[in-house]
């Protein structure tokens, strides 16, 4: 057995961290989305986002450091920020119409950075070979995390990546964000999935334009779509934003942790 089949097992078997030693499974992908060296040459990122769903849709700006995760979202209604591991909002914790700030403050952030975030210190994954989806294989990867790792480390995702392109397809995943859960066990969570419709070029990286997300059962996306995110005015820069950007403003209000 050479070394790269050495590491792709050591990483499959949860033993070495996707972040740190190995890409494992996902490596062809990342290199078919610009290559993990070209996304880690990058200090920020921005964009604008809309985010549709039953309650209507939501518009904003987002910023962040790629080293840091600090982040800066604005709109009319709310601005919300991150910033040494704190998350502030204004005007008040209800800005955001019911959804907990520091869920929303990374989770668009996460879809947008996929496959790269599975590259993450604390990701660790697992080959599950080839599995199906309207009548096509595809190379799935079960992607898990260390204890510790961000606010709701039992998340899993399972990426499924198309053999030809190389590009990822869909991400089935469940959100154990403590107050979404509700204390539900892991294994009575709805599974949702989230389809990768468009793509687009970005300082030379293939990142998401339109994505939907629909519930999972059984293998397929059932359903009309729950959701849809889009992505447009994409901008990387190799220069990190200032600090005082994610500061907190003397009249915001601090999310609590989860």
């Amino acid at each position: 057995m050479n070394s790269s089949h050495l590491l792709i097992r050591l990483c499959a078997v949860g033993v070495l961290s996707l972040a740190t030693t190995c890409f494992g499974q996902l490596e062809r992908s990342l290199d078919a989305h610009g290559g993990l060296a070209q996304w880690r040459s990058f200090d920020s990122v921005e964009y604008d986002l809309t985010w549709e769903n039953a309650k209507g849709a939501r518009s904003d700006h987002q910023l962040f450091n790629l080293r840091t995760r600090d982040g800066l979202i604005t709109s009319a209604a709310y601005t919300l920020g991150s910033s040494k591991g704190e998350v502030w909002i204004k005007p008040g914790l209800d800005a955001l119409d019911g959804t907990p700030p520091r869920f929303y403050m990374w989770t668009p952030f996460y879809f947008f950075g996929m496959p790269f975030v599975f590259a993450d210190l604390g990701a660790k994954l697992e080959s599950l070979g080839k599995r199906s989806f309207q009548g096509q294989e595809y190379d799935a990867t079960r992607v898990t995390f260390k204890s510790g790792t961000g606010d709701s480390p039992e998340d899993y995702y399972v990426a499924y990546v198309d053999p030809t392109s190389r590009q990822l397809k869909l991400v089935e995943y469940v959100v154990t964000f403590p107050s979404i859960r509700k204390n539900k066990p892991l294994d009575e969570l709805e599974v949702h999935a989230i389809l990768f419709d468009e793509w687009q070029q970005a300082g030379g990286l293939l990142v998401p334009r339109f994505t939907q997300f629909y519930n999972w059962k059984n293998g397929n996306i059932e359903g009309e779509p729950l959701g849809k995110l889009s992505f447009s005015a994409v901008h990387f820069s190799k220069q990190a934003p200032d600090d005082s950007k994610f500061a907190k403003p003397a009249e915001a209000v601090l999310a609590p942790l989860p």
